[in-house]
């Protein structure tokens, strides 16, 4: 353990303790300073220490949601076009330009379009076009990869790790940030917004699309809007992709705008942006918000990507594939033959939760006082469905969990460690591993 971490330890012990003390004067605990050492710390056993403490002074989880919450974001020093900037992921350094418009305010929080370059494309230059398509109203974050090839896991992680960073850095509106991109750019924002989805308030893939094989993962995409715009002309994209995507999710009633042209560039025919276009997009971007805590959640998951979409986990499946795709910095991705698990998940009154799921082997359910009653007993039940004959059906009902929820620390700050969101804010959370809680069935 680092000297400093266990100097920080032996301080907080002091200001906790109980004892007689000589003068009248008492240490009072500082909960502040202790959950700024829990989740600052890479130290387990120090995370471990806190929530003791924590624990130990009875701190309730209203008084650090509200710590959580006012947490203060800095106001950019810099305003203007920044380019030329550098940020590290996976060992590597990567080209990134951020725009940060000229406000008065310095209070207000701003929301942020993080864009995506095709191939050939580069940041400098996609953050200016991006700060004037918005009127400079918005953050733009613009970040640089080799060849534009957004889908391969190394993009992913770094477009995520940078968006977090300038959620730290910036007065960024967490509930408004979106995720745009053009050609390579739109598999970009396809692939990372349908495996986050619940990151981002929209998706703007323009002048690309993605293949059969990955519109499986449209499914996730029932609580953030999309807004497409493609080509009918286009020579680098089948229009046929695009309108098929737009037919799954119409189909689904998700909130889907297509806007299909029939322009052509004197450079690419219809692949590229009109300006035409431009206003109404933006008219868009502005009435959108993040949906918080939406009463149904939809996953479909392989084993590249398990993880939480909202206030569901899909934790583990059966016999799932592995699906990735090439790039330049991972020409041998980890793919796999297999399945595609899917969780489906209801909302169904007070303190009611329905369950569905095809290869579905184990999930987490997360709760916080917006979505139960933690005086009352929390019902779960589970089906699971099963491919007949290329027809879904559906199993027999399960009761898999009914008992009261009780709340956990570990739940609410571990969580907010990982996502540094205080929009995510969960006080409970139940497993359910099917083989061994399914413990009766419905009459």
């Amino acid at each position: 353990m680092k000297l400093k971490n266990i100097f920080l330890i032996i301080l907080f012990s002091a200001s906790c303790s109980t004892g007689i003390e000589s003068g009248p004067k008492q240490i009072t605990y500082d909960i502040k300073a202790d959950i700024d050492l829990f989740l600052s710390t890479n130290d387990s056993d120090v995370e471990v220490q806190v929530l003791q403490r924590l624990k130990s002074q009875k701190v309730s989880h209203k008084a650090i949601k509200t710590l959580l919450k006012q947490r203060t974001k800095p106001v950019g020093e810099k305003q203007g076009l920044l380019t030329g900037l550098k940020f590290r992921s996976n060992g590597r350094d990567y080209s990134y330009a951020l725009y940060y418009p000229e406000t008065t305010s310095k209070t207000d929080p701003l929301p942020v379009v993080i864009v995506l370059h095709g191939m050939g494309g580069n940041s400098d230059v996609t953050a200016a076009k991006w700060a004037e398509r918005l009127n400079r109203e918005f953050i733009v974050i613009a970040p640089s990869y080799p060849m534009g090839a957004w889908w391969a896991r190394p993009a992913e992680e770094m477009v995520l790790a940078l968006m977090d960073q300038v959620r730290s850095q910036y007065n960024v509106d967490d509930n408004r940030v979106f995720l745009a991109g053009l050609s390579n750019g739109a598999i970009g924002v396809y692939t990372i917004g349908m495996f986050y989805p619940d990151r981002f308030a929209g998706l703007i893939p323009i002048a690309g699309s993605i293949t059969p094989r990955f519109m499986n993962f449209l499914i996730n995409l029932k609580n953030t809007p999309i807004y497409m715009i493609q080509g009918a002309h286009d020579p680098i994209f089948p229009i046929q992709l695009s309108r098929r995507v737009n037919q799954i999710l119409s189909d689904m009633r998700y909130p889907v705008v297509y806007r299909e042209h029939g322009e052509k560039g004197m450079a690419h025919g219809g692949h590229f942006l009109p300006k035409n276009e431009i206003p109404d997009l933006l008219e868009w971007i502005k009435k959108q918000k993040r949906n918080l805590n939406p009463t149904i959640v939809r996953m479909t998951r392989e084993n590249n990507h398990l993880g939480m979409i909202h206030w569901a986990r899909l934790k583990k499946g059966k016999n799932l594939a592995s699906l990735e795709l090439p790039g330049p910095e991972s020409p041998k991705p980890n793919n796999r033959n297999g399945k595609i698990a899917t969780l489906f998940v209801e909302r169904k009154g007070e303190n009611r939760f329905e369950v569905m799921g095809e290869n579905l082997v184990e999930y987490d359910l997360f709760f916080n006082t917006e979505t139960v009653d933690f005086d009352k007993t929390v019902v779960i039940t589970t089906q699971k469905i099963q491919n007949q004959n290329n027809k879904l059906v559906a199993g027999e009902k399960k009761i898999s969990y009914q008992n009261k929820l009780k709340k956990d620390l570990a739940v609410l700050l571990y969580g907010y460690k990982q996502l540094r969101d205080p929009y995510r804010l969960y006080d409970a959370k139940v497993n359910i591993l099917l083989e061994t809680t399914l413990v009766r069935s419905l009459q």
